[in-house]
């Protein structure tokens, strides 16, 4: 961990960013659908054999994850299917690996082609379908997640987006960055640690100050004064909130002023849904 000087921007309360609107996250949805399939267009040979952030996944594992998870959502019978009726979802400890494995396993002998093509074909529709949904269907709850709303406005393109940069990391592939886009699905994932630590704070104040590909200063907790502020990339913010790094490593990674101590629950804690 190494300490921060001189950082000042115009702070953002991360518990008053705006929440997501449907029509929004429709549009959110499609721009992500677009780019990460502009990666996978672009990956061949060796690519799809690098191994990923989702350590018991490579490229191919992991595109085969986004068809999946795209077709699941182009017809009620195959989304039941995928998701509630199948016996790997009913064996597995979490319901969403039984999924993930599903997907994986039938298209494990589809060519790399076939599975873009899926993905390509299965998109449009499936965000489609999603947006379509009835206002009732979206309150119906889903454990852990919360409710087919979420699940389908906030996890699906962020799971898209976490994806696109495993990938990217993975292969040396462009990550395509824009504040418009890229920067709303990390204010929305910003609202939800917020949300998640609302009551945890006790008192405390943090201030996030996210660098990199894009730039924001966010604040938890409502004192003038921070118990600590911490500096840290952006890839490694949504690398720490989706917990595919540990919180040690973290750490190592962010620069802090302030109490270490405040700084190093944060990053233990602030860990969301993808």
């Amino acid at each position: 961990m190494t300490v921060l000087t001189g950082v000042k921007a115009v702070v953002q309360q991360a518990s008053e960013i705006p929440p997501v609107a449907h029509a929004e996250a429709g549009r959110l949805s499609r721009t992500e659908f677009e780019r990460v399939l502009v990666v996978l267009e672009s990956l061949d040979g060796a690519d799809w054999q690098q191994q990923t952030y989702c350590t018991e996944w490579k490229v191919r594992d992991m595109v085969a994850h986004l068809a999946g998870s795209m077709t699941g959502s182009t017809s009620l019978r195959e989304f039941v299917r995928q998701y509630v009726t199948h016996p790997y979802v009913k064996a597995a400890a979490n319901p969403v690996d039984g999924t993930n494995r599903l997907q994986i396993e039938e298209r494990a002998n589809h060519s790399t082609a076939e599975v873009i093509a899926e993905f390509r074909q299965s998109g449009p529709i499936a965000i489609k379908n999603r947006q379509k949904l009835p206002w009732l269907v979206r309150q119906i709850p889903i454990p852990v997640v919360g409710n087919f709303g979420y699940l389908m406005d906030i996890i699906y393109p962020r799971d898209e987006w976490m994806h696109r940069y495993d990938i990217c990391a993975a292969t040396g592939k462009q990550m395509v960055i824009t504040p418009e886009h890229d920067g709303r699905l990390l204010d929305l994932v910003l609202l939800d640690v917020a949300q998640k630590l609302k009551k945890q704070l006790a008192g405390r104040t943090i201030v996030l100050h996210i660098t990199g590909a894009l730039n924001g200063t966010y604040q938890f907790g409502h004192n003038v004064e921070p118990d600590c502020t911490l500096e840290i990339d952006l890839f490694d913010f949504h690398l720490r909130a989706s917990e595919r790094i540990s919180a040690e490593e973290a750490v190592r990674r962010t620069a802090v002023s302030g109490d270490k101590t405040t700084a190093h629950w944060f990053l233990s804690n602030a860990t969301v849904l993808y």
